[in-house]
């Protein structure tokens, strides 16, 4: 999940997702630098901001870039004479660089910063900042400028850049009236501080069940049972944090404490998330009326490869259609086993008993238990492995920097080489923490722009910590796979950040496509000649056999159905919440119908899933993004198939078409350059059949 949208494709992108392009964070979806990591200062200001709190220090650190940029306006608007590329376009560019240097800051460190009085302060950072470019987008000066240049001796990209910003600036409601631009002013500012609030509440509402004694952990690996020792009471706390949950979601013996545990992470924010969403839905669908459009899922299509909420209605529907058999005997599968092991006369699996029973049938019908190849994957050795196999496929180096000034100890920083020169900078920030950003995401440090700034990008998951686990920090299967999907975000932000316009570089394709790399890039986990090259036992050195491999292949494709259809219940609640009069909407009657029309499984009365969706802030209508992006991902892997992943001919081709573009052509064009042909179902449709 690629965290924040490149800056400059108006203030839509801003309070859509400071987030994430998270990933399988329910939802997906930049961040320069903070001045204090990556610039000296001098002895005096040095000796004027000791005596400031370190909150008041960094608030006017991320306000520099903002200041820069509203002084720079000005002169753009000055100009007289002819509008030029010199004149107009390259002022420009430098004013969205210097915006970027505060949205990005502020968006990676209200995230990620372990001091909550910072946290706080990058999120007024970032309310100013949007409001600013929110005003830039309603600017009718800038937009006659836009329109008065002459682009038929300007270079293609150039072109481009130019029709894209009148297009956001139209879309923006850039040519109405002041009174409604006011309030459209009024709307962009409001939901920038509603989508914190939904966040915020997320991420501070962690809930917990109490276990009674360690006999409650029964089933969980040994090395989750001696981190979770008995507090002075004798009880045993496992919160909703995900690297608490998912494990006893998968594992823990208990269906009573399992299904507790579900509510308690489903029920988070209640109540007060549920009126600050009613808030933001009615704002979004204000702002669509005022452009024009039936309702927000038509606005926020329209850019992106899907168009219309209509078609985005019409995929969801394809997928489900091609899903629904697998579905159903996956389903199936679920109860029998159930039937056969715990309850003979089951007739439903509950939805807190799925992630368990399918661990076990898993077992029992293809002989694979996801634990037996934990010892494979210790953190560190996944890491290097990761780094060793992007080097290889993509012609770069890294190289370790060790004087970066870094927001905690955990994070560690690499200089990214091609040819013996920097190309780019990437932190990574892995391991959980109080306060920090709970699901998996890469955030942008900045933008790369040619001759001005290398790109730099923050990978930010919650991985097991070496550094404070007992033993190695082994790492789930599924962990390696998202840890290859968010680095798959994170090589299209460097490798494609080498653009002249910012709003062109790196991960500035259509939004519905920037999945697609990443979810390709997920096969890379998968495959036993890429992994041989780094699975080894922790304690004999023994490469993951390829047996364990094909069993755990044949393993993960149980349950592709229900993950599927369950997949598209996200995307339904996304699409069909802003497709509704939002006064009339009665959210938890929707989520409701929307379960049982999509997913086998039954609603969890005590939950509410739409209140702890991050996604409907971060994606708004567009989670069916994630799946529109695996149908792209599947047919760029058909060439891989064929010649092997490793192959440098295909891997340099894929890199140099696909990543290093940027934003410089339309998604579908690009896909058709690198496969010899326009993209199409198929290899998906077989994905999903076979």
């Amino acid at each position: 999940m690629n965290a924040l949208r490149t800056v400059s494709r108006a203030a839509m992108a801003l309070y859509i997702s400071s987030a994430a392009i998270a990933c399988g964070g329910s939802n997906s979806t930049s961040a320069t630098a903070a001045p204090e990591m990556v610039k000296k200062v001098d002895t005096e200001a040095a000796t004027k901001n000791a005596a400031k709190p370190a909150s008041v220090v960094f608030g006017e650190e991320c306000r520099e870039g903002l200041h820069a940029a509203q002084k720079q306006l000005p002169l753009i608007l000055a100009v007289s004479g002819a509008r030029s590329e010199e004149n107009l376009l390259v002022p420009y560019n430098m004013m969205l660089t210097h915006i970027e240097h505060s949205m990005a800051l502020a968006s990676l460190m209200s995230a990620v910063h372990p001091d909550k009085e910072i946290r706080e302060a990058a999120k007024a950072c970032e309310q100013e900042t949007s409001a600013f470019v929110t005003e830039l987008s309603l600017n009718p000066e800038l937009y006659a400028a836009f329109t008065a240049i002459e682009t038929k001796s300007l270079d293609a990209n150039t072109q481009r850049l130019v029709s894209d910003t009148l297009q956001d600036y139209r879309r923006a409601g850039v040519d109405k009236d002041k009174a409604t631009r006011d309030r459209l002013k009024a709307i962009d500012e409001e939901m920038v501080k509603l989508g914190q609030v939904f966040g915020k509440n997320i991420v501070d509402d962690v809930k917990h069940i109490e276990v009674a004694s360690v006999d409650g952990l029964k089933g969980l690996p040994a090395d989750y049972i001696a981190s979770h020792a008995p507090n002075k009471e004798g009880k045993i706390i496992i919160t909703t944090n995900y690297p608490d949950m998912i494990p006893f979601m998968q594992y823990a013996e208990s269906d009573d404490l399992r299904k507790k545990l579900y509510i308690a992470g489903k029920s988070r924010a209640g109540a007060t998330n549920e009126d600050t969403l009613a808030a933001i839905l009615k704002l979004r669908g204000e702002k669509a009326t005022i452009l024009g459009y039936a309702n927000w899922a038509d606005y926020v299509t329209e850019d992106k490869m899907m168009k219309s909420g209509k078609k985005a209605d019409a995929f969801i529907a394809r997928v489900v259609k091609t899903a629904k058999k697998r579905a159903t005997r996956d389903y199936n599968e679920l109860l029998s086993w159930k039937r056969k092991n715990l309850n003979k006369k089951a007739k439903s699996v509950g939805d807190w008993e799925k992630g368990y029973i399918e661990n076990k049938v898993k077992a029992a019908n293809y002989s694979f238990d996801p634990q037996e190849v934990r010892p494979y994957f210790p953190y560190a050795q996944v890491q290097a492995g990761l780094l060793d196999i992007t080097s290889k496929i993509y012609g770069i180096e890294y190289k370790s920097v060790s004087d970066a000034k870094l927001w905690h100890q955990d994070v560690s920083a690499y200089d990214v080489m091609r040819d013996g020169s920097k190309i780019g900078r990437i932190y990574l920030d892995m391991h959980p923490r109080d306060g920090k950003y709970g699901h998996a995401a890469q955030f942008t440090l900045r933008s790369g722009v040619q001759g001005v700034q290398v790109p730099e990008g923050v990978l930010v998951c919650n991985f097991p910590n070496p550094r404070t686990s007992e033993g190695p920090a082994l790492m789930e299967h599924g962990d390696v796979t998202t840890m290859f999907h968010e680095f798959g975000h994170l090589m299209h932000h460097v490798l494609g950040g080498q653009q002249k316009w910012i709003e062109q570089s790196g991960v500035a394709t259509e939004w519905d496509f920037v999945e697609a790399p990443s979810q390709m890039f997920e096969e890379w986990a998968w495959n036993y000649d890429t992994l041989k090259t780094f699975a080894k036992h922790h304690e004999t050195g023994a490469v993951l056999p390829k047996e364990t491999v094909e069993r755990m292949r044949k393993a993960d494709k149980f349950g592709l159905g229900i993950a599927t259809v369950q997949q598209m219940f996200y995307a339904a609640i996304s699409l069909k919440f802003h497709q509704v009069d939002p006064g009339s909407l009665k959210m938890l009657d929707t989520v409701k119908a929307l379960q049982s029309k999509y997913t086998p499984f039954a609603y969890v009365e005590g939950t509410n899933f739409h209140t702890n969706f991050g996604h409907l802030n971060g994606y708004s209508a567009i989670y069916y993004t994630y799946m529109w992006s695996l149908v792209i991902a599947k047919d760029m892997l058909t060439p891989f198939q064929k010649h092997g992943l490793m192959n440098t001919d295909w891997t340099y081709k894929y890199r140099d078409i696909i990543l290093a573009s940027g934003g410089t052509k339309d998604a579908a064009d690009l896909v058709a350059e690198f496969l010899g042909r326009p993209f199409n179902f198929k290899a998906f449709e077989k994905f999903l059949r076979n």
